[in-house]
């Protein structure tokens, strides 16, 4: 079942959860919506399940309005990120519950529904618990059969709302790859909601990036990593390093620090480079507009090293986040306190206006480093406050 979202608008008093949305999800894809708490999408979801009603615009399924449809009427199943099981019945009971609140005459028979949950619970890997109540399985044991359970009554569309939020990483990543291989054996119609950006590249043919009511960008996984269309897109799809300075016939001038610029970067008095940590080069040898920096920090990360390094040539305290393979790091072979010189790769360029005080944010969360200009003799200087 294809959905379409259109001009989607909701308010919460006098706070806007969603502004104008408008979205298309063909039949079989397996969408994630992506973005911080507080961004809407949960709103969105609840909206195309019929749990919640929009202020304006229109829902279609299979190109037919369901705006105003009761949520029974939309063949949608639902997961909660807190698996909504009845604790007083058995795992089997669980899955068959939305079979046997079927109106009479839909529904199956004892010994059809008897089939249909087993299928259900050996495709979910669970079979053998099928006597058990949930408060005996473990969180990704209960996601799964809450996954069963919305599968059960044949559903057009599957929406889950971070489906592996209360669950510990090992977890999560084990059951994210099961979803991924579900999916493509079901190909149902499905959405996911999710603030976890390794979960949504994993997962998802095509990512929605939601920003305080809005849609960012929409893309493949690869897509939005490496082609953001805005600075937070940019900062929130995983660590980046953020400069301000201007372009300058090709250049890109920081400081007195000189970078080739992309073509696309024209000629801007006041800019602000996006750098990603493993787009930062290191090497030994002094080169013509290569800053020195000095090894600060150095952490091992299972296959990477991760670097942090300060760049006194640019006037600031500020730390630049380097990271590196293994067998680059080797041959680099240095320590805290050396000298390395940086060479900056594929920087995205955006207007200074558009990303002035922006916060660097992670995969983990928001780090606590904020990077503001400030202009003297002409010059573009970086002050960090925290």
């Amino acid at each position: 079942m294809s959905i379409q979202v259109e001009n989607i608008s909701k308010k919460f008093g006098d706070f806007t959860a969603l502004n104008n949305v408008s979205l298309e999800i063909p039949e079989g894809e397996l969408v994630a919506l992506l973005g911080p708490s507080g961004c809407g999408k949960t709103s969105l979801l609840r909206i195309i399940a019929g749990l919640e009603q929009a202020d304006a615009g229109r829902i279609l399924l299979n190109g037919e309005d369901q705006t105003s449809s009761h949520v029974r009427e939309r063949e949608i199943g639902f997961v909660f990120q807190h698996y909504a099981l009845f604790r007083h019945m058995t795992v089997f009971d669980n899955v068959a519950f939305g079979l046997r609140v079927k109106k009479r005459a839909e529904r199956p028979t004892e010994k059809v529904i008897k089939e249909k949950v087993f299928d259900l619970l050996k495709l979910v890997q669970l079979d053998w618990l099928a006597d058990r109540f949930p408060d005996q399985l473990s969180g990704g044991q209960r996601q799964r059969i809450a996954l069963a359970r919305a599968l059960a009554v044949e559903p057009k569309v599957l929406l889950l709302d971070e489906p592996f939020g209360a669950l510990d990483a090992n977890v999560r990543k084990e059951l994210r790859r099961w979803l991924r291989r579900l999916h493509d054996e079901l190909h149902i119609t499905s959405i996911f909601v999710t603030h976890d950006q390794e979960e949504a590249m994993e997962v998802s043919s095509r990512i929605v990036v939601m920003n305080k009511g809005v849609i960012e960008q929409i893309g493949t996984p690869e897509q939005v990593y490496e082609h953001p269309q805005t600075p937070f897109v940019s900062r929130f799809l995983g660590d980046v390093n953020i400069f301000h300075g201007r372009v300058d016939q090709g250049w890109l001038d920081l400081d007195g620090w000189r970078v080739p610029a992309p073509a696309e970067a024209g000629q801007r008095e006041q800019v602000a480079a996006y750098v990603r940590p493993h787009d930062v080069e290191l090497t030994l040898e002094a080169e013509p507009h290569l800053p020195p920096a000095t090894v600060r920090h150095i952490h091992h990360a299972g296959s990477v090293y991760k670097l942090e390094l300060d760049v006194p040539a640019r006037g600031t305290d500020e730390t630049i986040e380097v990271e590196v393979s293994r067998r680059e790091f080797q041959a680099l072979n240095v320590s805290t306190g050396d000298t390395v010189y940086i060479r900056l790769v594929n920087p995205r360029i955006y207007p200074r206006e558009d990303a002035a005080a922006v916060t660097v944010v992670s995969e983990i969360g928001t780090k606590s480093a904020q990077f503001n200009p400030q202009i003297a003799n002409g010059e573009i200087h970086l002050a960090q406050k925290t």
